[in-house]
């Protein structure tokens, strides 16, 4: 008798070790991105991963037929490409998106996310992505807003899922029962409660086409400092040349100044976790952003003088002169206020970012899960905005911290003379005014409307060469077209 206990208990023994062998190789096993790891460092800036699967990412068959099941959610057809990710021919996802195997393929995002421009010099040509540049066509709420709005439907649920997979995919019967029983409905309740702990973007202003509000979710989420009514909308902002940028004021703000910390506390934006962290990865991304140039400008005096890409050199000469002597003080490699910080009253932009970012803030960051070794020190409060570069220059519009003013020729108008309305998110490059198109039917039709009047819009202040005569306007707007 007793040797028949022992031999069920051995049965059971080994039936759990089996079991959680199984349960580990589906459900947890990690697995390295071997398609990437010859890769070059631009293509892993937009396809790897940077560690956020196991706490953000999606279930990657599910990912893949959500748009077909639920349209209805997106900002337009075109399943994911109307979220305005750039997506590269051949590619399997847009650029922006890791595909890791953590137990079973998952799907994030990464930092091309947000640091992906987009532009066409025609209309009928095709788009050129630039990474690490300002992602301006990407609508990063829209894509959250599709995620809960989906989880909330009752056709979310594992017979329409499962239906829908196996239209495109054959699941192994394992697997089948682990997506029915399991993976959907724990992805329906992540979801859900994911789109309730942004339920208070609602009540604010919404980010828009190629803007996000990068750190209130980090004081009410991580920081747990509690909801409150401030506002942190802002543009992207391009991540080349960061070499020169080591130890400057970093971000639209400077609350950090260490490159190290704004790569890992971004990460930790995105959702990666201590024990997710991807050193290889992140140190690969921060070492590729030290080196990594802007794309030079489409201007040129080669070009044929009708082509509205001609460079005008004599009057960019003198454009230069005039940039020395009203802009370079602030936005040129050398100038004594450039990459500091200048005071919000002083520059007269939208104050709701700063007042977004406070002194428990930064010491809460500096402090977080001090039981594990993050190395956060740097961050800080602050009352004003960078003195941005302008390597790029061309390419980083709508300007403004807030992205409130559509292209250069208007940055040099009063703010009463701003355009009032425009539209964002056209990739169609505006050659006259430098900027992109923001007017007219296909920019309405593809771009998100941007009121300046909303809270934390606002397009005032700035006032450097709004008083230069017409001619001199002309001149430097010329020269800005080199930068």
């Amino acid at each position: 008798m007793q040797s028949k206990i022992v031999r069920w208990i051995v049965v059971l023994l080994v039936l759990a070790l089996v079991i959680g062998a199984v349960g580990w190789y589906k459900l947890l096993r990690e697995v390295e991105q071997t398609s990437l790891k010859e890769a070059s460092a631009e293509e892993w800036f937009k396809y790897g991963s940077i560690g956020s699967e196991e706490e953000q990412g999606v279930p990657y068959w599910i990912w893949r037929v959500l748009p077909k099941m639920f349209p209805e959610y997106l900002p337009g057809p075109g399943g994911y490409a109307s979220l305005g990710v750039p997506w590269e021919q051949g590619q399997e996802m847009p650029v922006g998106f890791s595909k890791k195997t953590v137990g079973f393929p998952r799907v994030s995002f990464n930092c091309a996310f947000c640091h992906s421009a987009r532009y066409r010099l025609e209309k009928d040509s095709q788009p050129t992505i630039v990474v690490p540049g300002p992602g301006n066509t990407v609508r990063p709420q829209d894509y959250a807003r599709f995620l809960a709005a989906a989880a909330n439907d009752a056709r979310f649920n594992p017979d329409n899922i499962m239906e829908e997979i196996g239209l495109i995919y054959e699941l192994s019967w394992l697997d089948k029962q682990l997506y029915r029983y399991l993976i959907i409905p724990m992805t329906k309740k992540a979801l859900i409660q994911y789109g309730q702990d942004f339920a208070w973007a609602q009540e604010k202003p919404p980010w828009g086409t190629g803007r996000i509000d990068p750190f209130n979710p980090i004081k009410f989420g991580i920081l747990d400092m509690g909801i409150d009514p401030t506002i942190g909308n802002s543009d992207m902002m391009p991540l080349w040349n960061m070499k020169v940028r080591e130890g400057d004021a970093l971000h639209w703000d400077g609350l950090n100044t260490d490159l190290h910390e704004v790569v890992i506390s971004s990460a930790i934006g995105d959702g990666m976790t201590y024990k997710a962290i991807a050193h290889e990865s992140l140190d690969r991304i921060e070492a590729w952003l030290q080196e990594v140039q802007p794309p030079p400008s489409p201007f040129d005096a080669d070009e044929k003088p009708s082509s509205p890409y001609h460079l005008d050199e004599q009057l960019a000469a003198t454009g230069e002169a005039i940039y020395e002597q009203h802009c370079a003080k602030c936005h040129a490699w050398g100038g004594e206020r450039h990459r500091t910080v200048i005071p919000v009253e002083e520059v007269g932009t939208d104050r709701h970012r700063v007042d977004m970012w406070t002194a428990e803030a930064a010491k809460r960051y500096n402090a977080y899960q001090e039981e594990y070794d993050w190395g956060m020190r740097h961050f800080r409060d602050v009352d004003g905005y960078v003195a941005v570069s302008h390597d790029g220059l061309w390419l980083r519009g709508p300007y403004l911290h807030n992205g409130s003013v559509p292209t250069l020729r208007d940055m040099l108008k009063k703010p009463e003379e701003r355009p009032q309305v425009f539209y964002r998110g056209y990739d169609l490059f505006d050659p006259v005014n430098v900027g992109f198109v923001s007017q007219g039917e296909e920019a309405e039709r593809i771009g998100f409307r941007y009121d300046t009047r909303v809270p934390g819009n606002s397009n005032q202040g700035h006032l450097f060469g709004t008083d230069l005569p017409e001619e001199q306007k002309e001149a430097l707007l010329e020269y800005l077209k080199t930068l």
